[in-house]
């Protein structure tokens, strides 16, 4: 009897189910860097945003606005209030958040709070008032 040569059926099994085995823990630690790096770029954003508003808007104006946008931040790339799935600030689904507070009635505020949901973090929020 002579043997031919070439893989057998079992061989082939244990060769596609270590490959699909390797793929998933590929695909895992994508999505978990992919995850990283959006909740790095939300904080980049929260904390120019915070900047702007603290440093510049602030000094300027003696309060800080009851809403945001990029009308209102002039000195910030408006790229930076649109969450990584592309919602605006203020739009219904994204994950940032504005809240002014202790407002009066002409929409300036003493105070307000900035937040953003992450994915592998707790809601990371920057708070601020004014020192008056």
């Amino acid at each position: 009897m002579k043997k031919e040569a070439g893989f057998t059926v079992i061989e082939l099994v244990i060769f596609f189910v270590i490959l699909v085995v390797l793929g998933a823990f590929f695909w895992i630690q994508k999505v978990d860097l992919e995850n990283s790096f959006d909740d790095q770029m939300r904080k980049t954003s929260i904390n120019a945003i915070y900047h702007n508003l603290t440093e510049i808007y602030h000094a300027k104006n003696g309060y800080f606005p009851s809403t945001i946008n990029a009308e209102k931040l002039t000195a910030i790339d408006p790229d930076l209030l649109i969450d990584p799935y592309g919602i605006a600030l203020g739009e219904p689904g994204s994950d940032f958040s504005y809240e002014g507070v202790n407002c009066d009635n002409k929409g300036r505020c003493k105070d307000f709070i900035l937040s953003s949901q992450m994915e592998k973090e707790a809601t990371y929020t920057r708070t601020a008032s004014s020192k008056e």
